[in-house]
C-alpha cells in the first residue's frame, strides 16, 4: 500500500526525472471543456496532464458535462486548490472566474485556450499551442488582471 510520503516518480523512457514528493505536491484542479472549439484537446489530453505532474502538481481533472459545470465545481472545489486551470473557450474561462467570485477564492487561474475565437487568450499573448500553454502555467508565476 502506498504511503502518501512515498516519492511520485513519473516514468518516461528515456528521461531522467527527480521525483516529487506527494506531500510537496500542489493540488490542482483542471476543469476542461471536451466539446470546446474543434475539439482537439482530447488527443494532447495525457501530455498537458503529464507536464502539470512533472511541475509538482497534484491534478484533478473534471472534464465539464454540460453549461454551468465549470463554475458549480470551481465554486464548490476551488478554494482548497492552489491551481485551477481552464481548457476550453471563453464561455468556460467565464464560467471559471464567476465561480471563483462565487466562492470568494482566490485561487490562481492558468488558461489553456480551446475555443474558436480564443479572443481573451489573445489580447494577454497566450499561446494558442495546447502544449506551449500548459508549459507556461507550470513555469511563471500568476499575475494579477
Amino acid at each position: 500500500m502506498r504511503s502518501h510520503l512515498d516519492p511520485i516518480v513519473p516514468h518516461v523512457q528515456g528521461e531522467s526525472i527527480k521525483p516529487v514528493m506527494k506531500e510537496h505536491m500542489k493540488n490542482m484542479l483542471f476543469i476542461l471543456n471536451p466539446s470546446a472549439g474543434r475539439k482537439h484537446i482530447k488527443s494532447r489530453l495525457f501530455d498537458i496532464v503529464d507536464i502539470f505532474v512533472k511541475g509538482g502538481y497534484d491534478v484533478k481533472v473534471y472534464p465539464t458535462q454540460s453549461k454551468g459545470d465549470a463554475r458549480r465545481i470551481v465554486s464548490e472545489e476551488g478554494w482548497v486548490n492552489d491551481l485551477i486551470v481552464c481548457a476550453g473557450g471563453d464561455g468556460t474561462l467565464d464560467e471559471v472566474v464567476s465561480g471563483c467570485m462565487e466562492c470568494g477564492c482566490d485561487t490562481p487561474i492558468g488558461y489553456i485556450p480551446c475555443g474558436t475565437t480564443n479572443d481573451f487568450a489573445r489580447s494577454l499573448g497566450i499561446p494558442k499551442d495546447h502544449i506551449r500553454a500548459a508549459k507556461r502555467i507550470v513555469k511563471y508565476q500568476p499575475k494579477p488582471i
